[in-house]
């Protein structure tokens, strides 16, 4: 309604998929440049300044934006996750970028074809996957584009919830991109998560019913080994971002997203 009352063109696609949705929006749209953003989303008063900028500093570039910010007022669960989303340096190249903060030319999504409709998720990752291989192009990350996402995940539940819905169509996309390699580590984090919760079940019964210790210490050490990643990669992140004190929080959700991402495994 507030597009509307502003003068702007709007569509109710309520059976499509998001995908879809963005796609229909920029058949209607006839400027050189897209900008994807989503309702959940608040941007910054020269986002569209920065975004174009950005866009256009390089001829090599194919689509810029930046990580989403977590709400000023946010849980514990936004502001830790945002210091995994909003690692490194800016502004730098990356291999993708959420389509709820993207510019891209419309020149060059029409020429890969747009988001792949059929994707309940990933659908950002497959079109910046096509838009590197296909036309050679550069995808910058510019912390400039500032974009507050209100929709992040407060609670550990709805993180979980939201990174299962993320990951269902994670496989898919990865499949019809032809097996990146590049990609193959979002793939073996949940693959390690899935094998190391079977193991360690496993492990647990037959200690359970043969009552040996060795079988207990066994379960417990690979207890230890399949947490270990999470902790490690948590480590990593906090040195890096000098944030030490945020490393019990940060692996935590590490550890539940790859059980969030390995539970997605089976709905992909």
């Amino acid at each position: 309604q507030l597009a509307r009352n502003a003068g702007c063109l709007t569509l109710e696609l309520p059976n499509l998929k998001v995908g879809a949705m963005r796609n229909r929006g920029v058949a209607l749209a006839d400027g050189e440049i897209i900008a994807f953003v989503d309702s959940d989303h608040e941007v910054a008063l020269d986002w569209l300044e920065k975004g174009l900028n950005a866009l256009r500093a390089d001829a090599r570039i194919i689509a810029a934006g930046s990580h989403y910010l977590p709400p000023e007022e946010g849980t514990w669960v936004q502001r830790i996750w945002g210091i995994h989303r909003l690692r490194g340096r800016s502004p730098r190249e990356v291999d993708w970028l959420g389509s709820g903060n993207l510019f891209v030319r419309r020149s060059d999504f029409l020429k890969v074809g747009g988001f792949r409709e059929e994707l309940t998720a990933a659908e950002d990752v497959d079109l910046c996957h096509r838009l590197r291989t296909e036309l050679n192009g550069r995808i910058i990350c510019d912390q400039n584009i500032r974009n507050t996402h209100h929709g992040e995940p407060k609670t550990v539940k709805d993180f979980l919830r939201k990174e299962y819905w993320r990951g269902s169509s994670g496989l898919r996309a990865w499949v019809v991109s032809g097996f990146p390699l590049r990609d193959l580590p979002s793939f073996l984090w949940p693959i390690w998560h899935l094998l190391g919760g079977i193991c360690g079940l496993a492990l647990l019964v037959c200690a359970m019913i043969w009552q040996t210790p060795q079988l207990f210490y066994s379960w417990f050490i690979g207890i230890c080994l399949w947490i270990a990643p999470s902790i490690l990669l948590s480590i990593k992140i906090c040195w890096e971002e000098r944030k030490l004190r945020y490393i019990p929080q940060l692996a935590l959700l590490y550890f539940l997203y790859g059980l969030a991402r390995a539970a997605a495994l089976f709905k992909a």
